[in-house]
């Protein structure tokens, strides 16, 4: 009797290669962070009952019906309200129905591009970025709130990145086609975003000493997206006619000399271009400057920082602070979350001037984040002082919700220095004390906060 023969090894699997497990586990992580933050809504939605106040997600629904019955009512956001209207027509619901699931297929996809541009950042792992990110009800008010916005700010965060690696030679198509996307999505995340990469053009191409047809290819489809607003009965006739008869009633300029303000300012600065040139050394003596004054230069920013928020808090109107009923303490404990981001931000900007920033993030991008959020503050003192003349004042709070997503990287890195010598139940505790404040303030449960 012979024994039975053992079947022969089977030859081992070919090893995967690197990039491909790489990849893998970045696409792994980013559908689980989107799908982590779509159950968060759901919950929020159907246990909380989000939202219980008037928002923009319900204004949507009602500019949605007015459009429906023939009105011309002026739409910042042509491809959000039309997807509604046609998610509505296909599925054979109404606006309030089909709109929660917009917001929560929203949040999915917000997520997930967010996730993926972090990555793109170099940044390892999202843990600390998403928690830092968590802290602040400019992250989780426009994330929960289905409307255009929840698109635009997404568009102008990867639109940036995108722009910033095809000035550095490292791919950057993304971006040919992320403006034009946006130009349609909506109006403010439009301009931010053309205001953002013409900030990376200039400074991109000063530091660099040399001007290129990258650089003149950003700028020339930055103009050419404006054809949008001159598009006879396009998407924006009805807003743009809305903007110049209600919100830019008492603007000092009329349209054609705002514009050639902005033509004769670009005229400048390009005119301008050989001293730059000629003084390339600014930006190091610069650096070096806070580098030896670290402590006032922190305090310096601190009090601009406050006297902005100071003014843009005189400009709101009473309507935004009668949820805290007067009451200082309630203020302070439901911007806890906001005020903890910013201090992990000051204390994550003051380690990247040390150049702490190279062990967490490509250097390259640390210099984008840098620019970008330079940008930022520049957009949101220019917004605070167009709010004087506007009809809306709170024009720098949404420059913030737009800001909030760059300035996640160092805010992480701020926290983790802060915290790095604490107990995980000590750091779990204060990040979830300010996560639920924020969550609170965004949701605002009449027994608290109300309407």
């Amino acid at each position: 009797m012979s024994l039975p023969t053992m079947p022969p090894f089977a030859p081992p699997a070919p090893a995967m290669p690197l990039p491909y497990l790489a990849l893998r586990t970045r696409v792994v992580s980013l559908l689980a962070w989107a799908a982590l933050f779509a159950l968060l809504a759901c919950a929020m939605r159907m246990l909380l009952n989000y939202p219980l106040c008037v928002n923009d997600e319900k204004n949507w629904i009602g500019i949605a019906q007015q459009l429906d019955q023939g009105v011309a009512w002026p739409v910042s956001g042509p491809a959000f309200v039309n997807t509604l209207r046609q998610a509505a027509w296909v599925t054979g619901s109404s606006h309030a129905e089909v709109m929660p699931w917009m917001g929560v297929c929203g949040v999915f996809i917000v997520v997930g591009g967010l996730s993926w541009g972090y990555y793109r950042l170099g940044l390892k792992t999202l843990v600390p970025v998403f928690a830092t990110l968590a802290l602040s009800s400019y992250f989780w008010a426009p994330l929960l709130e289905a409307r255009p916005q929840q698109w635009g700010q997404l568009a102008v965060f990867l639109g940036t990145i995108s722009a910033w690696r095809w000035l550095q030679h490292r791919g950057g198509l993304a971006f040919f086609v992320a403006l034009p996307a946006v130009a349609f999505t909506h109006i403010l995340s439009h301009a931010v975003l053309v205001f953002l990469c013409l900030v990376l053009v200039a400074t991109h191409g000063i530091t660099q000493r040399r001007w290129s047809l990258r650089h003149l290819a950003i700028a020339l489809l930055c103009i050419a997206s404006f054809a949008v607003y001159a598009w006879p009965g396009g998407p924006y006739t009805d807003m743009l006619r809305d903007l110049r008869q209600a919100h830019f009633q008492h603007w000092p300029l009329s349209l054609p000399a705002s514009l050639d303000l902005l033509v004769a300012v670009a005229a400048m600065a390009w005119a301008s271009r050989r001293w730059w040139h000629g003084d390339i050394r600014w930006p190091a003596a610069a650096l070096a400057g806070l580098l030896r004054h670290q402590r006032a230069a922190g305090w310096s920013l601190c009090i601009a920082a406050l006297l902005v928020l100071t003014m843009q808090a005189y400009l709101l109107p009473p309507a935004a602070w009668a949820p805290y009923g007067g009451s200082w303490i309630r203020f302070v404990v439901f911007q806890s979350g906001n005020l903890l981001l910013a201090g992990f931000l000051l204390v994550g900007a003051g380690r990247w001037l040390g150049g702490f920033h190279h062990q967490r993030i490509d250097p390259g991008m640390a210099r984008f984040l840098v620019c970008v959020l330079g940008g930022v503050a520049l957009l949101g003192l220019l917004a605070v002082a167009a709010s004087w003349w506007l009809l809306d004042t709170n024009w720098m709070l949404r420059v913030l919700n737009y800001g909030i997503f760059f300035a996640a990287a160092p805010a992480a890195l701020g926290m983790e220095h802060v915290t790095r010598h604490w107990p995980r139940w000590r750091r779990g505790l204060l990040l979830g004390a300010g996560m639920a404040a924020s969550v609170l303030a965004v949701v605002r449960p009449p027994m608290l906060l109300g309407c």
